[in-house]
């Protein structure tokens, strides 16, 4: 007789599910570096980033549209070739391109930085890492989005805020979060270095010139992104 016993696949024979990734990307981040390691996983933790960062985007564009309907500042959309449009639906669609669309642009400059920093990472693991640091931002950007909203509604009620001020720290807030984001590649990529394999000799604090060199290639291309990137989704939302 067949029992329920049977359909039952043991533990040793099925993949474990992956932890919650926003645990691991907020305490976790050495169990983390395990998981990218692990080529049977790195593909499920590069979807669950992937997600955590779209989510932490799309949130952030969305309080930003909103505030933006909710204040009106021209000279704002103006300085950037902006339409009017409705901004709570074309931002958190901008957001979530740009930052994304910038980072898969910065990936093969991202790959070929760290195998000059002496790295041999494989470009899956160098997704890994970049994503890493966009969901981390991400995270940090759900915690910050309460400073936001509380200027915002500074504004609306008491005028406490320009309205220009308000719409530049939204825009600006991403980008200095993102600080944090890069500080965990950086740790990161300070403890992996003791794992992986060596594509020649590493010099000096090459850890920190490869983390430079990805902050820097990253911070020309995102600001152009999101500028043209907002530019054609305002004309048409």
């Amino acid at each position: 007789m067949t029992t329920s016993t049977d359909f039952i696949t043991p533990t040793s024979e099925r993949e474990d599910d992956l932890p919650g990734m926003f645990d691991l990307v907020l305490s976790d981040q050495a169990r983390l570096d395990g998981l990218m390691l692990d080529e049977s996983r790195v593909r499920g933790v590069i979807e669950q980033l992937l997600a955590l960062s779209v989510l932490g985007l799309f949130l952030t564009g969305l309080s930003i549209g909103v505030a933006a309907e909710a204040i009106e500042v021209p000279r704002f959309s103006s300085l950037f070739g902006l339409s009017t449009g409705t901004a709570v639906l074309w931002m958190p669609l901008t957001a979530v391109a740009a930052f994304l669309g910038a980072l898969s642009i910065c990936l093969p400059s991202f790959y070929f930085y760290t195998q000059l920093a002496g790295i041999d990472a494989s470009f899956r693991l160098v997704t890994a890492q970049a994503l890493r640091a966009q969901a981390t931002t991400s995270v940090l950007l759900l915690a910050a989005l309460p400073v936001f909203l509380a200027v915002a509604l500074a504004n609306v009620v008491v005028g406490a805020f320009t309205g220009t001020f308000v719409l530049w720290f939204g825009i600006l807030l991403p980008f200095v979060v993102g600080l944090f984001g890069i500080g965990s590649v950086y740790r990161s990529f300070s403890r992996l270095a003791l794992r992986l394999p060596k594509t020649h000799a590493r010099r000096g604090k090459f850890i920190r010139r490869l983390v430079i060199a990805w902050g820097g290639v990253y911070t020309f291309v995102a600001p152009v992104a999101v500028v043209r990137i907002g530019q054609a989704l305002s004309g048409i939302l």
